[in-house]
């Protein structure tokens, strides 16, 4: 063969290693971009989901903090309606005792009513014997406790004291009335 036929098959040889060598070039190059973009891809992606994450994390703490002030805020009102029902508590006993001193208060008037009336068994008369005296000083402290007791609710003690002395005679209110008996003194 000639010489010539030689150069030419080594060239077509040469071009054709060329051409593989730029084609595998060219392919190792298009797979790297490929690569490339489905890296850039993914990272966006990575990116997105990243922020979503973010934002979801922000919102759900967001959220925690609202439920913590709401938790705050009713443990607040829970306290606060505790010290009313303390305070009403508070009242209703004082209340209570009032009402408890006031049935008190009444039972001992009633009490000394009964000790005075001369009417009722055990009254005026019984304990005038028992003390020996006529009853005057009785009446007189009665009076002062009257005129005490009356004092702080606005009426006169001489108006009480005059309806609360019982007469010392009979014929007084007899006379009072338009009766015919002469008072005490023995004066029409």
């Amino acid at each position: 063969m000639e010489p010539w036929v030689w150069i030419v098959i080594g060239v077509v040889v040469l071009a054709i290693v060329i051409a593989l060598v730029l084609s595998a070039s060219k392919k190792r190059k298009q797979r790297q971009h490929e690569e490339r973009v489905r890296e850039e891809r993914k990272a966006r992606e990575n990116r997105e989901h990243a922020r979503d994450l973010r934002a979801h994390a922000e919102e759900q703490d967001i959220a925690a903090r609202e439920r913590e002030a709401a938790a705050l805020q009713q443990q607040a009102d829970a306290q606060r309606a505790r010290l009313e029902a303390d305070r009403l508590e508070q009242a209703a006993r004082k209340r209570t005792e009032d009402a408890e001193e006031a049935r008190r208060q009444v039972e001992r008037e009633r009490a000394h009513a009964d000790a005075l009336d001369p009417d009722r068994p055990g009254g005026n008369s019984a304990r005038e014997a028992a003390d020996g005296s006529d009853g005057h000083s009785a009446r007189t402290d009665d009076r002062h406790d009257g005129d005490a007791r009356h004092a702080t609710d606005g009426t006169d003690g001489d108006s009480r004291r005059a309806t609360d002395q019982p007469d010392d005679d009979a014929t007084q209110g007899k006379h009072a009335a338009g009766g015919g008996a002469t008072p005490a003194g023995g004066h029409r």
